[in-house]
Order: structure tokens, then C-alpha cells, then sequence
């Protein structure tokens, strides 16, 4: 869904922010958001996670949220 370039901003994006791991996101309801999910430890560690979710926006074109992972949101699945 995402072309390569804006993949590479989003790892960049999060590097820059303090978290270096796998991408995890929510399965989308529509196209316009995207969710993604860490666990506790990687929230805690990151700078400031609203400019990333600003930046993302930008980079994505689309509403976009980063949440600590929990066990009510269903499975999260890898960003491509």
C-alpha cells in the first residue's frame, strides 16, 4: 500500500524518535489511518510521540496514532 520511499521515512522517522524495532500495526477499517502498536517499554523510551505522529502524517497522508500495545486491540500485523 505505502511505495518504498515512504516506508523508509517511517523506519527513519521512528529511529529518530528512539525505537529501532519491527513495525507493528491495528488492521486498518479505512485507508485514511493507520495505527501502530508498541509494547510498553518501546512507548516509555521514545521521544516525543506526538511530533512523530505529526511526522507520520505527513509521510503516510494519513491519520495516523502510535499506542501502546494491548491485548484488546486483536493482533497487530507487520507494516509494509
Amino acid at each position: 500500500m505505502f511505495n518504498i520511499g515512504q516506508r523508509t521515512a517511517v523506519r527513519g522517522a521512528f529511529k529518530l524518535a528512539g525505537y529501532e524495532g519491527r513495525l507493528m500495526t491495528l488492521r486498518a477499517d479505512s485507508p485514511d489511518e493507520r495505527i501502530f502498536v508498541l509494547g510498553s517499554s518501546d512507548m516509555a523510551a521514545l521521544r516525543d510521540v506526538r511530533v512523530l505522529e505529526q511526522v507520520l502524517q505527513q509521510v503516510l497522508g494519513c491519520k495516523v496514532a502510535v499506542a501502546e500495545e494491548h491485548s484488546g486491540f486483536g493482533p497487530p500485523v507487520p507494516f509494509e
